[in-house]
């Protein structure tokens, strides 16, 4: 699988690449996952220390299974080749045996790359709280 195409704007990448990240997460491709991220990706999950550099292949291999997910394009905002994006996300996870739902809110940076497309840079979510 390969990147989104070169959507002029980021709203429009954000939205494209919304079902190809979902289901590269839920069949846990790895490389459809990383293609739509930057090579110098980050990842800032609920609760543990940053990912990023050679930890991130082995970091996904661990994550948990996600049985289903979802996430809203809220608010996008662009300034040149950055822009960053926030909204909520809802993730039906294995863990330790039972299923987990966990609802939060994600912001992510993007960056667009030298060919004009739009690539994950970083990517932060936490947990709601109940």
């Amino acid at each position: 699988m390969e990147a989104a195409t070169s959507p002029s704007s980021a709203q429009a990448a954000l939205t494209d690449l919304r079902e190809p990240w979902i289901q590269a997460c839920i069949t846990r491709d790895w490389d459809a996952l990383l293609s739509m991220c930057t090579d110098d990706i980050v990842f800032m999950p609920h609760g543990m220390p940053s990912v990023e550099g050679g930890q991130v292949r082995p970091w996904l291999e661990d994550f948990p299974t996600i049985k289903e997910m979802s996430w809203d394009v809220g608010v996008v905002e662009e300034a040149g080749d950055i822009a960053f994006a926030r909204g909520p996300v809802r993730q039906t996870l294995v863990m330790d045996g039972e299923t987990v739902v966990m609802d939060g809110k994600y912001c992510d940076l993007l960056r667009r790359e030298a060919d004009g497309t739009w690539r994950f840079a970083v990517i932060m979510w936490n947990q709601s709280t109940a």
